[in-house]
């Protein structure tokens, strides 16, 4: 490879990670190779990518082809043994047509959902989707890429595989976003069909005055050189990816950095770095600059008709928890969560809080439920 190349691999994948959150080339291949070995083992410990439900494909208002897979209800199955004790009880019956519909963050895909995949299974129907232009999904036009899209997508994902009964929706990051979107465009599904929703490690707006690398001021200009090195980087995709697929211990220390907030099992690195390696730069040129544009909080009051609970972690400087509070702010009545210790990649990082957190969201919302 070309010391060109390289460097446009390296410099692809730090920008990436920085500026959007664990959400670019970060190499799966590791230059140590005794490192390497025991992420392999221990990535076989858990066995990440390894639950499936039945897949579908859903063609989109636009014709964009979207992976769906639906994990069916199975009266026999009970969510597996929760890590807190108010757990520890036995759990009601959930309602015979529900239906929780999980949208992922950016750069990532329904992998991302592995935990709660594992540990919520029974709780009810189980819809999940790879957003457009992600993992298995059809690669999207760049005019009809934006949070609003995402929010028809979603629409349009409900419409098709849960089209009657009580519905419950959880995003992380741009999923979260998706969620907000929906709200804009189809207020009046929340409180009718949609009884809940969780928000994990997400934003409603002003992602754009966020800083990345440096605090304050330096960081927010570094912010604003993100998209043109994207831009510019994707122009020249073929030395990208090769730099990506070679791999380097600085991209590695990337990802830990802006992904988690404490030592986590290297394990837990590679499974998010294998579905991030997966997202050419191409759609990480071509998403990135929506965020600057997202602004739905004047689309977050149908959520106060719902069971709503917001997720954040402490050192998550991509989604800082101070926008979970905005949020929350705005949703008088939504539960707030702050997990220690935690950065963007929570859900995986600190699985059992953020499952434990939404299962209470999904339990107070299938009792108003009952009650109404």
């Amino acid at each position: 490879m070309s010391k060109a190349g390289r460097t446009a691999g390296l410099i692809g994948a730090a920008v990436g990670v920085l500026a959007a959150g664990a959400a670019a080339g970060v190499a799966v291949e590791r230059t140590v190779i005794g490192r390497r070995s025991g992420q392999r083992a221990q990535l076989e410990a858990e066995p990440f990518g390894s639950l499936r439900g039945t897949p579908h494909v859903f063609t989109a208002d636009d014709g964009v082809e979207l992976y769906v897979e639906v994990d069916e209800l199975k009266r026999s199955r009970r969510p597996a043994p929760p890590p807190k004790k108010r757990f520890g009880r036995k759990l009601p019956l959930p309602p015979e047509d529900l239906t929780v519909v999980f949208a992922h963050g950016y750069g990532l895909n329904m992998d991302l959902w592995h935990f709660e995949r594992r540990d919520l299974a029974g709780i009810g129907k189980m819809v999940f989707y790879d957003q457009r232009s992600h993992g298995r999904s059809g690669r999207s036009p760049r005019e009809n890429i934006s949070i609003d899209q995402l929010g028809r997508d979603l629409h349009g994902i409900i419409s098709e595989y849960a089209p009657t009964g009580p519905l419950i929706l959880i995003g992380h990051s741009m999923g979260g976003m998706t969620i907000m979107a929906l709200a804009d465009q189809y207020p009046e599904l929340f409180g009718d069909r949609i009884i809940g929703v969780g928000l994990c490690s997400t934003s409603a707006g002003q992602l754009d005055e966020v800083p990345i690398i440096l605090p304050g001021l330096p960081g927010r200009w570094l912010r604003k050189l993100a998209l043109p090195t994207v831009s510019a980087l994707a122009r020249v995709p073929d030395a990208v990816e090769r730099g990506r697929k070679a791999g380097t211990d600085l991209s590695y220390l990337l990802t830990r950095q802006y992904a988690f907030g404490s030592e986590v099992p290297p394990a837990f690195t590679e499974f998010v770095n294998e579905m991030i390696a997966a997202t050419p730069i191409s759609v990480i040129a071509d998403f990135y600059p929506i965020f600057a544009l997202h602004d739905k909080y004047a689309s977050l009051e149908p959520l106060q008709k719902v069971e709503c609970v917001v997720i954040g972690g402490d050192k998550d400087a991509l989604t800082p928890f101070a926008h979970a509070e905005e949020i929350v702010r705005r949703v008088p009545g939504a539960e707030l969560v702050e997990v220690k210790n935690c950065g963007h990649l929570g859900l995986v990082e600190h699985h059992r809080e953020f499952t434990a957190a939404l299962l209470g969201m999904i339990e107070r919302a299938e009792q108003s439920l009952v009650q109404s």
